[in-house]
């Protein structure tokens, strides 16, 4: 068979294979590679590549917008709306810039642009980045050809405001060859021109820099200047030795003279800076007045290895190292300094040697450094550091830059003795961060010989500021004096004001473990631990604030300070376990300080209250003085507090006086309590006080005999007769009494006791004290009392007289302890006939009152409001709750009074019958009266409050109630005026009132009217009557006018007027009132009358008033003498089996004054002293209506002066009144009489209380003989005895001013009749030595009576028609009888 061969195929080999897809792959990755690169450079591609663009996020911070590429990204391309961001923001834009550049050249290694132009590019501010550790200066070449800039724009962060420049230059940086080429024009003129060209292969160096910039230019904005700047850099030789200076001036003055130069390319510098002819502030006074710089550096590789001096008159620094700037680190960089003024750094800052040592390894942002500094002495102020050295190290971390601290100083000063002791080696440990401006450390450790704490500071670089925060505590530390404390504070250290010296404010917290000072032990009573913020100044004065001090027994709140001397000044106030609420003053060294303590009641059982005790301090101990008030009076003491080395303080009490009583004695202070004893006399009191320890508790025994004490209390306290025996214990759970009372004639204000006799047992408040009394108050009572007493129940009884009448409890009162207030179980009293049932709450928390009553007299109003005159009985109930200060008040009063009246002094009130019925709420109040008189109503009220007013209690919010009322009466005046309490003017007769009211009850506003037919107004103080008056009046706010008002008086006299009546006056019923009156008889007293014509007015504010006028006396009267006292001679008198019961003085009504002017042309009468004249006068008459003060002058008109029972005619006189009270007028009268050829004169000088009577004649006769002759008419040879007893007492009254024995007068004034005389016998009638007794019947009658007793007597009548015409009458039993006329005138 035949057999087929089939060819055999070649194998390939795989490597041709793998060769072929290589290719492939390769060839298609060109074309992809290829396609790519057309792609990025079409439309989509550069969109695609701004995006990219825009979403690189590099660590520095810069961020790249571009809004749109034109062209070819490989060849010329034109940036649209390119933006450029840093962390702060947008810092670069340019609206379009053209790049043409090379990347091919990247693929060398070199940044190739040929040219690179814009027309606008705005700089916002300088760019903001974040270091990265990146080499400092490229690692690859560059190449630009030309840069444009045709306008470049500068914003106000940049050149201070918006300013625009040129920009034109190239550059060349390639190894071994640097070519900078640079021009920068402003519009605002400045000039920047670079030129450096160095290229060592070639041995070839050369530089200049010029720049010329005006003032406010765009690089003075920019560097932050508006000086002119001129600089100028330039040289000459070749890289192996080249020899250069840098200039620069500002505003004419050099500030850079720098000589420069290059030896093989190492870099030389030297010569001086001048910045502070350019700066302030810290860097001025750190510069001043230039810097020596000196330095070298040799440049190779991107490496600078050299050294740098820097020397100034405040500062020395020196630096050595290398700056590795293609790696940006250090390599061995040192750096030392030392600051030579430490004022210059800090203005309150003051040191010496104060050195730096740094160093510094490793790339610029992370490099680790280590430093140190040490300070023999440095200060900030006053407050200074000793032995002082900081150190630290770590590694730099950007900004805020931290930095670790190590803080150490042997001794800190100007912190005062105390906290410098405490601050002794003192040490800090912590993190400070560190910016251009500030340094800040928070919770850095605070350690000292005695204080462990925590440490924060905040210090402003630029200013010198410094803000420290201490928080720690010290514990055992002793403060002589005063004893051992622990203490923990948080303080704040500032510099001080104006940044001189330092602050310290904080607060601390100190506990007592131990008190030496016993004053404030015993105050404390125990150890106290205290709060306060604390403030210390530059001044070194540490001050306290909020200083809160507590104790088993004490608390006080507070301020002061403590002196640099180490004493201290506190005020304060608190309260104290035993003796309560105080305020203290402490001044001085704290172991024996001066005090001023002021307590509020300290001695509560005794009253005592306001109590100042000012200690200074002696060697033994203090000096006291001490006033205060007690129940019974101020009283005032002094003495010494002795407190010798380890023995018990003795109180040596020299005075201690009340109200004429002393007190003295010593008093030991013992555990407990004191003891000794004090010795009383004077002021009416004797006895013995003693004192002593009972366990814990004050013990003080009493045993006090009292005669004829007045204690000076509020209302002073008199007792005639007493005793006090007993013992009280001061026990703070409560004090107990055991002891008697007896006393009489005691009398407090208006209280009066007859006697009271009382005795207490109480222990700790629980006891009994039984008391009875009788005595005044308002009306006299006699009354019986038993008072059983515990701490949560108090029960009395009782029963006894009032007003004589019998009054009684029924039941027990009880008082039971609710809560914080009292309750009142339902008690009833009897008195007088009539009854009442009272119960109720009274405290804290709610109050509630119920009371019912039965016939019950309103007389015993008066002990609880002493004067009220109210009469009547009443009957009704009376309810009234308060939930609670806060509560609405809810209450009623259904009450019936029958035959209410009010009695005063002079008159009393017509009694009516009155019913009220009242209801108040929440809202307000309502009220409905009526009163009725004779069965007949004649008046009806009712009355709204609504809502209540704000207030304290439930008077004043009636009182500001929003008011609505009305009132209707028709009655007699004098019910509703004499309810008022007015008594110096009466009003009587009819009335009607018709009102409405509205306001509120302290400021009523009424409208209405009122009206009287047949009135009726009386004084009883000027005896002044206005009848028939006829009155019409309206109501107005709160006044009632009185438009028109008439009415006529005694003797036909007639007064007209209106006025007002002020309802809401300041003290009660006020009136304006003007009066015409016309012959009116205005004023008809014994001693004064007036009937005047003229103007009058009456005002009052409800206490007093004023009369005033300017009147025309138609006709008066004045007896001289009425007022004069007879002169009795003051005696030693004790008097005893007194009545121990007499009632205390009403308070005198305020008086009524008066302003009233006069004149009389005649008719004014002055009798008296012998007088019986007509006068004219023109007077002013002021003082009060019960004293008149009357000044002016009245001048004779006509009269005649009896002396003696013989009559002269006046020829001459004056009257002058001077304002006395009571009137006492100066006389300067003669009277002149002829007697059987003998002339005789009388004057009349002296006053008319004392007058001076004196006698000349013609001839002139001796005294005693010329009386003779003027009496009875003959010598006094020849007198009869009566005549001689009458002329002995004529003399003797002369002479001794009226004031001898005088029994003529005696037996006159005895008889009550006018004239008594003794008159001589007559031979031709018969008639002997005969008695002549006379009356005045009326103002013009005169009847006189004479016999001698042996069988003549005869009648003699006298009626005066006129002034000066008469009618004389005389019946005899001799059988004479007649009648003459009589005409006397004064010529």
């Amino acid at each position: 068979m035949e057999k087929t061969v089939l060819p055999v195929q070649p194998r390939r080999r795989w490597w041709r294979r793998l060769l072929k897809w290589l290719a492939s792959a390769i060839l298609a990755l060109l074309g992809l590679l290829a396609f790519l690169v057309w792609a990025i450079d079409t439309g989509p591609g550069h969109r695609f590549l701004t995006d990219r663009i825009a979403a690189l996020r590099p660590a520095s911070g810069l961020r790249i917008r571009i809004g749109r590429i034109d062209g070819s990204i490989w060849d010329r391309a034109t940036l649209r709306d390119l933006r450029l961001y840093d962390n702060q923001g947008l810092f670069l834009e340019a609206p379009e810039g053209a790049l043409d550049w090379r990347p091919g050249a990247w693929l060398a290694n070199r940044l190739e642009i040929r040219s690179l132009t814009s027309d606008l590019l705005i700089l916002h501010h300088l760019p903001k980045l974040r270091r990265t550790g990146g080499p400092t200066l490229p690692s690859f070449d560059i190449r630009i050809d030309r840069l444009r800039i045709d306008r470049l724009i500068l914003g106000a962060a940049v050149a201070g405001h918006e300013r625009s420049a040129r920009i034109a230059g190239r550059a060349n940086v390639r190894r071994g060859r640097a070519l900078v080429d640079l021009t920068v024009r402003s519009m605002a003129g400045d000039r920047l021109a670079l030129l450096l060209d160095a290229e060592p292969d070639r041995d070839r160096f050369d530089l200049e820099a010029r720049m010329r910039a005006p003032a406010g230019g765009v690089i003075g904005g920019i560097i932050g200047t508006k000086r002119p700047i001129a600089a100028l850099v330039t040289g000459k030789g070749r890289w192996r030795a080249w020899d250069g200076k840098a200039l620069a001036n500002v505003s004419g003055r050099r500030v850079i003279d720098l000589a420069l130069g290059v030896r093989d390319g190492r870099y030389l510098l030297d010569g001086r800076l001048a910045p502070s002819e350019i700066m302030q502030g810290k860097l001025h006074r750190l510069t001043a007045p230039s810097i020596a710089v000196k330095g070298e550096a040799a440049f190779a590789e991107r490496r600078l290895d050299g050294r740098l001096s820097l020397r100034s008159e405040a500062m020395d620094v020196q630096a050595a190292g290398v700056l590795d700037l293609a790696e940006s680190a250090f390599e061995g960089m040192r750096l030392d300094a030392r600051l030579l003024r430490p004022e210059a750094l800090f203005s309150n800052m003051s040191g010496r040697d104060i050195q730096l040592t740094a160093t510094l390894d490793g790339p610029f942002a992370t490099a680790s450094y280590d430093y140190a500094i040490a300070v023999p002495r440095f200060a900030f102020g006053t407050t200074g550091f000793e032995g002082a050295r900081a150190s630290g190290r770590g590694r730099l971390m950007g900004s805020p830059f931290a930095l670790p601290v190590r803080f150490t100083a042997r001794r800190v000063t100007g912190v005062g003795d105390v906290a410098g002791g405490i601050l002794a080696n003192l040490q800090v440990d912590g993190l400070l961060h560190i910016t251009a401006r500030r340094l800040t450390g928070e919770a850095m450790r605070l350690d000292s010989d005695k204080l462990k704490g925590r440490l924060s500071l905040l210090v402003d670089l630029v200013t010198g500021r410094y803000d420290v925060t201490v928080s720690g505590g010290l514990t055992r530390y002793l403060i002589p004096g005063l004893g051992v404390v622990d203490v923990t504070t948080d303080l704040r250290v500032v510099p001080g004001p104006g940044g001189r010296g330092t602050s310290v404010a904080g607060h601390g917290r100190a506990w007592v473990r131990r008190l030496d000072n016993g004053f404030l032990r015993s105050l404390a009573g125990g150890l106290p631990r205290i709060d306060t913020r604390l403030t210390r100044g530059p001044d070194g004065v540490l001050h306290f604030a909020g200083l809160v001090l507590t104790g088993p027994e004490i608390r006080v709140t507070g301020s002061g300070l403590r002196r640099r001397d180490g004493t201290f000044q506190l005020q304060g106030s608190g309260r104290q376990g035993r003796y309560g609420d105080f305020r203290i003053a402490l001044d001085g060294n704290i172991a024996r300080p001066k005090v001023d303590l002021l307590l509020a009641r300290p001695v509560d059982a005794l009253g005592v209250t306001e109590m100042a005790l000012n200690l200074d301090p002696t060697p033994e101990g203090f000096a006291y003085r001490t006033a205060g008030n007690s129940y019974l009076g101020p009283f005032t003491g002094g003495g010494r507090i002795l407190m010798p080395r380890n023995a018990p303080a003795v109180l040596d009490i020299a005075a201690l006086d009340l109200s004429g009583a002393r007190a003295s004695g010593q008093l030991r202070s013992d555990p407990g309590g004191f003891t000794g004893a004090l010795d009383v006399a004077g002021g009416g009191i004797d006895g013995r006080l003693l004192f002593s320890p009972a366990g814990d508790m004050q013990r003080i025994e009493t045993h006090l005999a009292v005669n004829g004490a007045t204690f000076r209390a509020g209302p002073n306290i008199m007792v005639r007769r007493g005793a006090i025996d007993g013992v009280v214990l001061l026990d703070p759970a409560g004090t107990s009494i055991e002891g008697r009372v007896n006393a009489q004639g005691l009398q407090r204000g208006a209280l009066s006791l007859a006697r009271l006799a009382a005795t207490a047992r109480l222990r700790a408040g629980t006891g009994a004290i039984e008391a009875t009394i009788a005595g005044s108050r308002g009306r006299a009572f006699d009354l019986k009392t038993a008072l059983q007493v515990t701490p949560d129940r108090l029960s009395l009884t009782g029963e006894g007289t009032i007003d004589r009448r019998p009054a009684r409890l029924v039941e027990p009162a009880v008082l039971t302890r609710d809560g914080g207030g009292w309750r009142l179980a339902p008690t009833r009293m009897t008195y007088s006939g009539g009854g009442a049932t009272l119960s109720g709450r009274f405290g804290e928390g709610p109050n509630e009152l119920a009371a019912s009553l039965e016939r019950m007299p309103l007389s015993v109003l008066d002990m609880g409001y002493p004067g009220l005159g109210l009469s009547g009985m009443a009957s009704g109930r009376l309810t009234y709750a308060q939930a609670g200060p806060d509560g609405a008040p809810t209450g009623r009063a259904d009450l019936t009074v029958r035959g209410l009246s009010r009695a005063g002094l002079v008159l009393s009130s017509r009694p009516v019958d009155a019913a009220v019925a009242a209801v108040l709420n929440g809202r307000g109040a309502a009220a409905r009266a009526v009163v009725a008189s004779g069965g007949r109503t004649i008046g009806r009220a009712q009355a709204r409050l609504s809502p209540l007013g704000p207030g304290a209690d439930i008077v004043s919010r009636l009182m500001a109630a929003p008011l609505f009322a009305q009132l209707r009466y028709g009655g007699p005046a004098d019910t509703l005026w004499r309810l008022t309490g007015v008594e110096t003017i009466d009003l009587s007769g009819p009335v009607a009132v018709g009102a409405d009211m509205t306001g509120t009850l302290s400021d009523p506003l009424i409208r209405g009217s009122v009206r009287s037919s047949a009135a009726r107004m009386e004084s009883a103080v000027t005896g002044t009557i206005v009848e028939n008056i006829r009155a019409r009046g309206r109501f107005n706010g709160s006044r009632l006018v009185m438009d028109d008002m008439a009415g006529t008086t005694p003797g036909g006299g007639t007064v007209r007027g209106r006025g007002t009546f002020d309802l809401s006056a300041a003290h009660g019923f006020g009136m304006d009132l003007q009066f015409d009156a016309v012959n009116a008889l205005a004023l008809n007293r014994d001693d004064i009358g007036a009937t005047i014509t003229g103007p009058l007015t009456i005002r009052s504010d409800g206490a007093g008033g004023v009369i005033g006028g300017d009147l025309r006396l138609n006709q008066a009267r004045f007896r001289l003498g009425s007022a004069a006292a007879t002169a009795v001679p003051r005696l030693a008198v004790t008097e005893i089996n007194r009545p121990v019961d007499e009632a205390g003085d009403m308070r005198p009504a305020a008086p009524w004054r008066l302003d009233v002017h006069a004149v009389a042309r005649s008719r004014l009468d002055v009798t008296g002293l012998g007088l019986d004249s007509e006068w004219r006068a023109d007077i002013n008459i002021r003082g009060t209506a019960t004293d008149p003060a009357i000044t002016g002058r009245a001048d004779l008109m006509r009269g005649g002066y009896e002396f003696a029972g013989r009559r002269f005619d006046l020829e001459r006189g004056q009257i002058r009144f001077q304002g006395e009270t009571p009137p006492d007028p100066v006389l300067d009268i003669v009277a002149q009489a002829s007697i059987r050829g003998l002339s005789a004169t009388i004057h009349v000088t002296g006053t008319g209380q004392k007058p001076d009577i004196a006698f000349e004649s013609v001839p002139s006769l001796p005294e005693d003989e010329l009386l003779s002759r003027l009496l009875f008419g003959t010598s006094i040879t020849q007198l009869s005895a009566p005549e001689a007893l009458q002329l002995a007492a004529a003399v003797s009254s002369l002479r001794g001013n009226g004031t001898g024995l005088n029994p003529i007068n005696v037996v006159r004034r005895a008889a009550g009749l006018d004239r008594l005389r003794i008159l001589p016998a007559d031979v031709a009638t018969g008639q002997g030595t005969s008695v002549a007794a006379g009356k005045y019947l009326n103002r013009r009658t005169y009847v006189e009576l004479i016999t001698d007793g042996a069988g003549y007597s005869a009648t003699r009548i006298e009626f005066q028609i006129t002034r000066w015409l008469s009618i004389l009458s005389s019946i005899s039993t001799i059988g004479r009888q007649s009648v003459n006329m009589r005409v006397s005138r004064d010529y």
